[in-house]
């Protein structure tokens, strides 16, 4: 698994779903009277994260509009470079608070190293706001292939290429491994092609041909194309 690739992937996931949130601060349906409101997607507009925060009354009642703002302003703030992981936790949990769900990946990062585990449910959290967004369903896929549980890992990959905005040769490469071994040979077959379109992918079969879990695999007529490549692997 390439994990640097997996990482800049999630970086930019975050980064784009911050982009879509001021997308959505700038064109919010503000109620006429909403006052609060129109100047909360005023700052947003001109990237005044802090005012927003920093006008917040913990007594007041925001509308759904005003809160979807502050959730994007939090959200934005917890991206900064100058956090600390105290900090950035503090601004994701506050952004979770306001309904600002992609907050989740930014816990993701901030427990990966400290407490896998943890890490990986708050990426369970996020799939149960059904994200249009492949990332956590790709980390938790490749996280299940590791532990040996296919079925799930399956089973998010799937999803993971259901709501792809585009191609990934990873992606492919991660879906074939757990398609061939929950014995869905076909579709393994049609993932391993798709992620042989990248030159690199062959380096990665021939390492794969070792493997006794994919013993044989060249046998098989959905992967009869690959037999030379597995052949070489071996000698």
């Amino acid at each position: 698994m390439q994990k640097p690739f997996i990482m800049i992937f999630a970086a930019l996931s975050i980064i784009m779903a911050s982009q879509m949130f001021t997308l959505a601060a700038e064109n919010t349906p503000c109620e006429k009277k909403d006052t609060v409101c129109k100047e909360f997607s005023r700052l947003a507009e001109t990237e005044q994260y802090d005012k927003i925060i920093g006008a917040l009354d913990a007594k007041k009642t925001y509308s759904d509009a005003s809160r979807s703002i502050i959730g994007q302003a939090y959200l934005m703030v917890a991206g900064r470079e100058t956090n600390t992981p105290e900090q950035e936790e503090q601004f994701c949990r506050k952004a979770l608070e306001y309904g600002a769900t992609s907050a989740y990946m930014g816990l993701y990062f901030i427990y990966a190293a400290k407490d896998p585990e943890a890490a990986l449910g708050y990426l369970k959290q996020y799939i149960a706001t059904q994200p249009k967004d492949s990332v956590p369903y790709v980390i938790l896929g490749e996280a299940e292939l590791e532990k040996k549980n296919y079925q799930a890992a399956n089973a998010y990959l799937r999803e993971a290429k259901k709501v792809a905005r585009g191609y990934s040769s990873n992606l492919e490469w991660l879906s074939f491994q757990a398609g061939y071994l929950t014995g869905d040979y076909a579709y393994a077959g049609a993932r391993l092609e798709s992620a042989m379109k990248k030159p690199e992918y062959e380096k990665e079969l021939r390492a794969l041909a070792s493997d006794p879990r994919f013993s044989g695999m060249e046998k098989r007529p959905e992967f009869k194309q690959f037999e030379s490549i597995f052949k070489s692997a071996n000698r």
